[in-house]
């Protein structure tokens, strides 16, 4: 079945993944598993270079007709995020923006976090989180009910926050992208929340969409379910016609 990836990085990580980290390898990834289009984000910008990972990104994108682009944004430089994305987000390979508290050390309670979003939602309807407090995501989905959250990793083993999240906000969505599988928290989300608001994201190269996929299989979906988290539901967020091909 055809899939739409809504989690990528293209870049290094500081482990031991033989030949990773190119936009080649995420080539081959994608087509091994039948990915026709991947949205993903530097690991250079994440880690240490905004301006030169988003860089490198673009250029992928621009390569690679399977690859595309989440400007990372930084809420320690709320201009130089904002100069990012009026470069980026114009582009037709750029789909939205991704943060990541952590590597920000900024929690999204932090006032420059939601400065940076109130920025990020008058320029694109799509953001991908990693990771967020659950009252101030749903914040977000109230205040800017145009702007479409993914939650990345669904909050790992706090997925029922994630899972209410989305039950409460049409516009918020799931990626249950992880390094574990935890079992039953697919079939929680599709109870409570249904298969409309979760996304398939494989967090590849960094892990193989295999590990994912498996996490869904195990999840026993229906075919309906299946098209709607596979392909329709990113289809849907990137403007692309749904064919559950």
């Amino acid at each position: 079945m055809k899939k739409i990836d809504m989690h990528g990085h293209l870049g290094y990580w500081p482990f031991a993944l033989p030949n990773c980290g190119t936009a080649d390898s995420l080539v081959r990834l994608c087509e091994r598993y039948d990915i026709e289009r991947l949205a993903a984000s530097s690991s250079l910008a994440l880690n240490y270079d905004m301006e030169a990972g988003n860089a490198e990104m673009a250029e992928a994108a621009r390569e690679h007709e399977r690859l595309l682009m989440y400007a990372y944004v930084n809420p320690n430089f709320i201009a130089r995020s904002c100069a990012e994305m009026d470069r980026y987000l114009p582009e037709e390979f750029a789909v939205g923006c991704k943060i990541h508290t952590s590597y920000s050390a900024t929690p999204t309670s932090a006032p420059r976090m939601h400065e940076l979003v109130a920025e990020i939602a008058g320029r694109t309807s799509l953001v991908k989180v990693h990771p967020g407090d659950a009252a101030d995501l749903g914040q977000w989905a109230r205040a800017y009910p145009d702007l479409n959250i993914i939650v990345a990793h669904s909050f790992g083993s706090n997925y029922p926050a994630a899972v209410e999240l989305a039950v409460a906000h049409p516009n918020i969505y799931l990626d249950f992208c992880c390094s574990h599988a935890g079992r039953g928290k697919v079939r929680y989300a599709l109870e409570r929340c249904g298969a409309g608001q979760i996304v398939f994201g494989s967090d590849m190269d960094l892990l193989d969409p295999a590990f994912t996929m498996a996490v869904f299989v195990g999840a026993n979906l229906s075919d309906e379910e299946r098209r709607a988290v596979y392909y329709d539901n990113g289809a849907r967020l990137l403007g692309i016609l749904p064919t559950g091909g």
